[in-house]
């Protein structure tokens, strides 16, 4: 019978064969783990929580614009003869924006926690766990914000930079801009 040769070591292997420069080279430096909390910044104030709702009007208005389009185009396509440009009466735009709002900002805040406005201007809607919001207090916090619009106002002279609608459902409006990588 042959005898097998003795398995190598892994110190015998890297004694028998050249060394390389490049094989030496220091490990790759390690990032130490960031932590981002939960929370970067204070409550937000005035200013920027109304530019935050400028575009998110901004939003509805562009959603109720491809509305319309949609059903002009519809209506030309379907009788072309006796087309006509179709006037919705302002009370229907009212309630189909205040649907379309309503709709709009409770999905984002459940969901993200976050609207586009809010995102583009470093916004977050938290509950008052300090966690994104819940269905149920989503869309309450959207019908106040669609049905008392004003209740921003409160903003100003709030001593917390809570509007209305926080104090009722006990929200806050946050800083929390994105992480950068």
């Amino acid at each position: 019978m042959t005898e097998l040769p003795e398995p190598r070591t892994a110190a015998a292997t890297a004694a028998s064969e050249p060394t390389y420069p490049w094989h030496a080279a220091p490990p790759v430096p390690v990032r130490p783990e960031q932590t981002r909390p939960d929370i970067q910044g204070r409550r937000a104030g005035f200013v920027t929580r109304m530019l935050a709702n400028v575009v998110d009007a901004g939003v509805v208005i562009g959603v109720l614009a491809a509305g319309w389009t949609t059903v002009t185009v519809v209506k030309f396509l379907w009788s072309p003869k006796g087309f006509h440009l179709p006037a919705p009466s302002f009370a229907l735009m009212l309630v189909l924006g205040g649907a379309i709002e309503f709709v709009y900002l409770a999905v984002a805040w459940r969901t993200w926690g976050r609207t586009w406005g809010d995102e583009l201007f470093g916004l977050r809607v938290l509950s008052f766990r300090g966690t994104r919001m819940r269905w149920p207090g989503a869309a309450a916090r959207a019908a106040l914000c669609v049905f008392v619009p004003i209740g921003i106002f409160w903003v100003i002279v709030s001593a917390q930079n809570r509007s209305v609608q926080d104090v009722l459902l006990r929200t806050s409006v946050v800083y929390d801009w994105p992480r950068r990588v």
